[in-house]
């Protein structure tokens, strides 16, 4: 449509009536080899509290689990929905899905055994997290081994527990089989809180079907593009990509100020 107005214009048209939802790793945080010093940059910090008090909408969807985005995320009235959506915290007051928290024996189980088929294969680090469990080779000085290794033992695993296997960027994760992802969570908030524009920006598999969601819905799809990294499938999902985090930042940065805030 060539017509249509850029996504900066769509939500600082009428900013109390858009949304805004974002992934965190990747998107708001740059991606580094040690999952747990993953930190939010000052500056986007800045930024997302200037767009908090203007626009009517803006969330955070992650696949970290919902106490890790509620340590880094520390912006007042920003809904955060961890472990894709399965848990929420909305200013400190936390939920699990009752589906997923069913199968958390399982995920202690998975959690478990791939550590015992894992734990002694080089730069491969297990993170056991709120609802579900993943194996990271970021750092294996080997990634195409590592991979094979992962995707088998997570692959095994999977059939032995009955939990969903979800790939991603150089990691496995293991989680609850319940029909909830990154796209349910989206849809569930534009029809709850129901933004006239509204977009959601991703860098991950797990990200497709939110930015489908929101595509769907008539929606901005925004990608964060690391190069290598990104899968070509998230790519042709984005109605516009981003050169890194960087450039995402300096995105929010011009949204602030196309918004007033």
């Amino acid at each position: 449509m060539p017509d249509r107005p850029t996504a900066i214009n769509a939500l600082a048209a009428d900013p109390q009536s858009s949304g805004l939802v974002l992934d965190f790793d990747g998107v708001l945080a740059p991606i580094i080899d040690d999952p747990d010093a993953s930190a939010l940059p000052d500056r986007t910090a800045a930024t997302l509290e200037r767009l908090a008090t203007r626009l009517g909408l803006l969330a955070v969807v992650s696949g970290r689990p919902v106490g890790f985005l509620e340590d880094r995320v520390r912006v007042p009235g920003v809904p955060l929905f961890g472990s894709y959506g399965m848990e929420q915290s909305n200013d400190g007051k936390r939920q699990v899905d009752p589906a997923a928290q069913a199968w958390l024996g399982r995920v202690d189980e998975a959690d478990r055994a791939l550590r015992d088929l894992l734990g002694s294969v080089p730069g491969v680090r297990i993170e056991r997290k709120a609802v579900s469990v993943a194996a990271h080779w970021r750092q294996a000085p080997d990634h195409r081994t590592a991979a094979a290794l992962v995707r088998g033992a997570a692959s095994q695993i999977a059939g032995q527990t009955g939990l969903r296997l979800e790939p991603g960027k150089l990691v496995e994760e293991l989680r609850p089989p319940v029909d909830m992802d990154k796209g349910s969570a989206v849809a569930a908030l534009l029809a709850t809180r129901k933004p006239e524009a509204f977009a959601y920006a991703g860098d991950d598999l797990g990200d497709i079907p939110a930015l489908r969601a929101v595509r769907e819905a008539g929606g901005y799809a925004l990608v964060v593009d690391h190069g290598a990294e990104t899968d070509a499938r998230v790519l042709a999902a984005a109605d516009q990509a981003f050169a890194g985090t960087e450039d995402f930042a300096d995105w929010l940065t011009e949204l602030a100020d196309a918004t007033g805030a």
